[in-house]
């Protein structure tokens, strides 16, 4: 598998996550969330010695494992760069583990699904910074509360974990969204700057064109709506979070059940409660366990 030339000066390595590549004018190349895999340090460096950058940067969008694995297996670049607030996470694997999955584990428990080692990044995107050197970087909360998306001079948009393929939506029951709320508005945010693009990448799904693009998007935005009325109208009686995951996962399944695949489940879960809450549309109950009940 190579890099497949998708417009102009951005170039796609498939996978799950893909990757995106971008080679400026200065002879520079971007490589958009490098991701995780056995053979993909060796195969980045093929496709980016083919590249004969003058300096590699490597953009992470998000502190996900999946997203950064190989940075810490072979890959070397001479930039690493991510948003401010995900920093932390991309840096300290327990941190990464805990905001990822719920619990404080060790980010080499065998339970996990996705791991990866300690990333220093060399540059911090700031929460007003909306460029970095050629790319344009638009801020996308939800997946993570400091994902980016990344829109290359061609108008190609690496949507990163924001948007998920349809076969993603399906194959995992519930999707993964730390704060499922804010990942609606940065879906709606997509969808109203669909003019302004011509190319959609996400990280785990086909790529698209952006006339094509919006009914992608209002599927993403139906399956967390709907996810969310769901547990509203579980929360007619009070239920705590392990009940109301097991509830929720026996409708939503995964394709692939494991204890990681729960975990993240289980992590959305808190997300919506989360947000529910800070609307005001639940409670907490002390019933010698924390219950959640539907206030309106």
């Amino acid at each position: 598998m190579g890099l497949e030339n998708i417009k102009g000066n951005t170039f796609l390595y498939k996978g799950s996550p893909a990757t995106l590549f971008y080679k400026d004018e200065e002879n520079n190349v971007y490589i958009i969330d490098p991701g995780q895999g056995s053979k993909r340090p060796k195969e980045l460096k093929s496709m980016l010695n083919k590249l004969n950058p003058k300096k590699s940067i490597a953009f992470i969008t998000h502190y996900h494992s999946d997203h950064i694995a190989v940075l810490g297996e072979g890959f070397s670049v001479n930039e690493i760069v991510v948003s401010e607030i995900d920093a932390p996470a991309v840096r300290d694997p327990s941190l990464r583990a805990l905001l990822t999955f719920g619990y404080m584990l060790n980010h080499e428990d065998n339970i996990l699904p996705f791991k990866a080692k300690a990333i220093n990044p060399t540059k911090l995107i700031g929460k007003d910074q909306n460029t970095y050197g050629p790319l344009q970087l638009i801020p996308l909360p939800g997946h993570t509360q400091g994902q980016l998306g990344v829109i290359t001079p061609d108008g190609v948009l690496y949507a990163a974990d924001s948007l998920f393929g349809d076969k993603v939506l399906t194959k995992y029951g519930i999707p993964y969204h730390q704060y499922p709320c804010k990942s609606v508005e940065s879906l709606n945010l997509i969808l109203n700057m669909l003019s302004k693009v011509d190319i959609i990448v996400p990280s785990h799904g086909p790529i698209v064109n952006s006339s094509e693009a919006s009914q992608l998007i209002e599927s993403n935005i139906k399956k967390i709506t709907e996810i969310e009325e769901e547990i509203k109208k579980l929360l007619v009686e009070p239920m705590c979070l392990s009940s109301i995951t097991q509830k929720l996962t026996s409708i939503y399944k995964s394709e692939e059940p494991s204890i990681g695949a729960y975990l993240l489940a289980e992590n959305t879960i808190r997300g919506y409660i989360s947000c529910l809450r800070q609307q005001g549309l639940i409670e907490a109950i002390n019933d010698n366990n924390i219950k959640w009940k539907i206030t309106k």
